[in-house]
């Protein structure tokens, strides 16, 4: 079998979705208090024809829009870095050993539709290490390569125990990171060098 070479460029790809996957889950869940909250204060201060109690319960919406306002600076800020991979390297790379695939239910405010939900089912490879990398919710992994673009419900299934993957984590951000299988991988020359530091 021929090992697709990984380089940065490919790393910056992958790096991006993730960041991006991490906003639109704040979206998300920040919204599903933004939207209902901003809604039942307007709508108590014209039935109540109290302008106070709206903004009373307006400043819960605010609190959520101020911190969502501070996960989109925190976006730019991993953009710049992602950026900046290209021309500095900044990221970590290391080999981890799957101990297991898990499901897992988390708390993550979410809604579909009209439906809103406070946990989410998602999907952890847990590595013999102790660390784990939750599988985001993309429609391709890999979708730079040839080879071996792969689903979400593909990577679980081509991940065995004992399996190695690199782990490549954007310096600085390290909850930006995306796993490699070394059975379809080979790192370029360029971070050979990056991981051997």
């Amino acid at each position: 079998m021929t090992k697709e070479p990984l380089t940065l460029k490919n790393i910056t790809e992958d790096l991006r979705s993730i960041a991006f996957c991490h906003l639109t889950n704040a979206e998300d869940w920040r919204f599903s208090f933004i939207v209902p909250i901003t809604a039942l204060a307007v709508l108590l201060g014209i039935l109540l024809k109290n302008l106070w109690i709206g903004l009373l319960i307006f400043s819960v919406a605010a609190y959520h829009i101020v911190r969502y306002a501070m996960e989109c600076k925190d976006y730019k800020a991993k953009e710049r870095a992602i950026a900046n991979v290209l021309d500095r390297g900044d990221v970590s790379v290391c080999v981890e050993v799957l101990s297991h695939i898990a499901e897992e239910t988390i708390y993550e405010p979410h809604s579909h539709g009209r439906h809103s939900h406070a946990t989410k089912t998602v999907t952890l490879l847990h590595f013999t290490s102790g660390s784990s990398w939750r599988i985001p919710a993309v429609d391709r992994h890999y979708e730079w390569s040839q080879e071996y673009s792969v689903s979400s419900k593909g990577l679980e299934n081509i991940s065995v125990e004992g399996d190695e993957f690199f782990c490549v984590s954007l310096q600085g951000h390290h909850q930006i990171s995306y796993v490699y299988p070394c059975k379809f991988f080979v790192l370029d020359e360029e971070l050979k060098t990056k991981s051997e530091r």
